[in-house]
């Protein structure tokens, strides 16, 4: 029978973290299950001292924590349906973030997008041929100005930013851009993405004005995408505590309403039959805080009910 003892335990080394112990730090995160439950994909990430900046790389590793190993640069890695490749982003051409597909048989990679603003939260499509991800699209009234074209090699000044929500700056971003987060899609071995969803207001739950993440998911069949959001905002930059589930054809773009009664619905996760979608959420209530139940809602709107 083991004893715990109230005794200090004596460290290796008698001294407190300081500063430069932060450019050591290696984190890792959002560890993904191969569809066959043999791997696991996950980032890892560490300090690039001479950039002063994160770096993110793809490793994996079997499930049994042998063959821990170096993968690819890049990071939010996600499998291929039949596990054969696995799509991640990293920085490509002509600049910024882009998405990369990997052959998991091969050490080649290939970059099917050449995007200006920086893709996120990628998912495969079922028949694996498409994947869907979240981008952001200017906001043509930002600035209102009509400015002279700017002669050849002129350094001018950047534009102002424009402020005109409560919600400016968020914890560990700094200020948030401008413009509307929305849905798109690409075929699985390049070309243009195909916007799915557009207008004034935002893809994804924010239920107290901030993004912290957007929540989708494909039918099975592939023909429509569910997704929380908010498209009948007064003003969508503060939409506190109001958001619903929708669903989008992939094919006609006809976008559909699933939830009707107001609350923070968020997180769908359609059933494996197509019939039925998960999520959280709780109808809304002025009270200051509640916690999230779970309810399920037909894909055709039908019968929502909680769960818990």
């Amino acid at each position: 029978m083991l004893a715990l003892s109230s005794a200090p335990v004596a460290l290796a080394e008698d001294r407190v973290l300081e500063v430069a112990d932060f450019l050591e730090y290696e984190t890792v995160a959002d560890p993904q299950l191969s569809p066959d439950g043999t791997r696991i994909v996950y980032t890892r990430r560490w300090v690039d001292r001479m950039e002063d900046q994160w770096r993110s790389d793809t490793w994996i590793v079997n499930v049994d924590g042998s063959r821990n190993r170096f993968l690819t640069h890049g990071s939010s890695a996600r499998w291929s349906p039949d596990g054969t490749r696995i799509a991640y982003l990293d920085d490509g051409e002509p600049a910024g973030t882009q998405i990369f597909v990997r052959y998991l048989d091969s050490a080649e990679s290939t970059q099917i997008t050449r995007v200006v603003h920086a893709p996120r939260d990628l998912q495969w499509s079922p028949d694996g041929r498409t994947i869907a991800f979240v981008m952001r699209t200017e906001d043509e009234d930002a600035w209102k100005i009509d400015m002279p074209a700017q002669p050849e090699g002129a350094k001018w000044t950047e534009k102002p930013r424009v402020i005109d929500g409560v919600y400016f700056r968020q914890d560990r971003r700094g200020f948030m851009d401008s413009g509307y987060l929305h849905l798109f899609a690409v075929d699985d071995d390049g070309g243009t993405p195909r916007q799915l969803t557009s207008g004034p207001w935002n893809v994804g739950a924010r239920t107290i004005g901030l993004d912290y993440g957007i929540g989708f998911d494909w039918t099975p069949d592939g023909s429509e995408i569910v997704f929380d959001g908010l498209m009948e905002a007064d003003d969508p930059t503060e939409p506190y505590r109001r958001s619903h589930l929708y669903a989008v054809n992939v094919r006609t773009l006809e976008t559909r309403k699933l939830t009707f009664h107001n609350g923070p619905w968020a997180g769908p996760v359609v059933s494996p039959d197509g019939r039925t979608v998960a999520f959280t959420g709780f109808p809304w209530t002025g009270q200051t805080y509640r916690v999230d139940e779970l309810y399920v809602i037909g894909i055709d709107g039908s019968d929502q009910r909680s769960l818990t």
